[in-house]
């Protein structure tokens, strides 16, 4: 099921007062569908469901560029199969800034969790989606699997200037405070470096200008190589650092796509990215199942936790190159006087 965004407008202190109230009762909802720990029950007497899930957010009302941290765990039985699904593409009107998992046994059981660090831009009402969890027992002969549905969570995203008329927040200046004699002269010193190295820039530059010189800036090919090549030095011995080289190979040829062909695909998602391959007229139809290749292999290690094995890392690799080498624009050859 696709994330939902339902953007409402505040107006006044009425729409303070129900962003809060919201706040307040998706809090409550939460606390009362599993995400709260549960009062001890008598061990003799439990009785736990072979697997069971759990969906949480660690808050419900935040404002604009706050982080919240989204959390799914699943406790299990010990030979029972997981299969998690890749949200990472689901949770519309939220930006994946991060995101990891974590495993652990006790008692013939085992806890694992997933989490993903979220930020939205925009003001407004959101709904994460309910998550549905595929549980496999291999030992049955028959085929036989159970899916678990978390609930859907409320998140109210407020803004972090005051509406028309609420300026209550706003303190006074603080006293003046007089600046010792040894600070003044580190700060003096700091400053007389500063407009040091400026006139200096200037000068330079004034000078370049005066020659006849003219600033070239790099083209995007040739940015994109130099950033390749620095990826071949990555330590893809560490799960972390392949991880990382994921993220920065993606930026790479991105980045690349939006000097070259005036497409921002730094802010786009790969799904909006994909939605617009019509605009990339000048880019033949091979070129660009390379970069929806690319596009969906990344995300994959980015936001779904896949681990690439070596083939992966370098078909990556080579699908980025191959996409820059066959897109640099031709140099048209200078006609020679007669």
């Amino acid at each position: 099921m696709k994330g939902q965004l339902i953007r409402q407008k505040s107006t006044g202190l009425k729409g303070i007062h129900e962003r809060l109230a919201f706040g307040i009762l998706t809090s409550a909802f939460l606390f009362t569908s599993g995400c709260a720990k549960q009062e001890p029950v008598d061990s003799a007497n439990e009785t736990r469901e072979p697997a069971e899930v759990q969906a949480g957010v660690d808050k419900a009302l935040a404002t604009t560029g706050d982080l919240l941290t989204y959390t799914i765990l699943v406790d299990y039985e010990e030979g029972l199969e997981i299969g998690w699904p890749e949200i990472g593409a689901e949770i519309a009107g939220f930006r994946i800034v991060d995101l990891g998992q974590e495993e652990q046994s006790t008692d013939g059981r085992v806890e694992e969790k997933r989490w993903y660090e979220l930020r939205a831009d925009l003001v407004g009402s959101y709904i994460l989606p309910a998550v549905t969890i595929d549980v496999r027992n291999p030992k049955v002969e028959e085929e036989s699997h159970t899916e678990l549905v978390t609930s859907e969570i409320f998140v109210e995203v407020e803004s972090v200037l005051p509406t028309e008329g609420d300026v209550t927040d706003i303190r006074g200046l603080k006293p003046l405070e007089p600046i010792s004699s040894s600070r003044l002269f580190w700060i003096l010193v700091a400053g007389g470096i500063v407009l040091l190295l400026l006139g200096v820039g200037l000068i330079l530059r004034f000078r370049r200008k005066k020659q006849g010189v003219e600033e070239v800036l790099p083209e995007p090919h040739e940015v994109a190589f130099e950033a390749l090549r620095g990826l071949k030095k990555t330590n893809f011995e560490d799960v972390e650092a392949v991880r990382e080289y994921y993220f920065q190979i993606s930026e790479v040829l991105r980045t690349y796509v939006e000097g070259r062909f005036g497409l921002n695909a730094t802010d786009l998602t790969t799904d909006e990215i994909l939605g617009r391959m019509t605009e990339l007229a000048d880019v033949p139809e091979d070129q660009r199942q390379y970069l929806r290749f690319f596009l969906l292999e990344t995300d994959r290690v980015k936001f779904a936790a896949h681990t690439p094995s070596e083939q992966e890392i370098s078909e990556s690799y080579e699908t980025a190159l191959r996409f820059v080498e066959a897109s640099v624009p031709k140099v048209e050859p200078m006609e020679v006087a007669a």
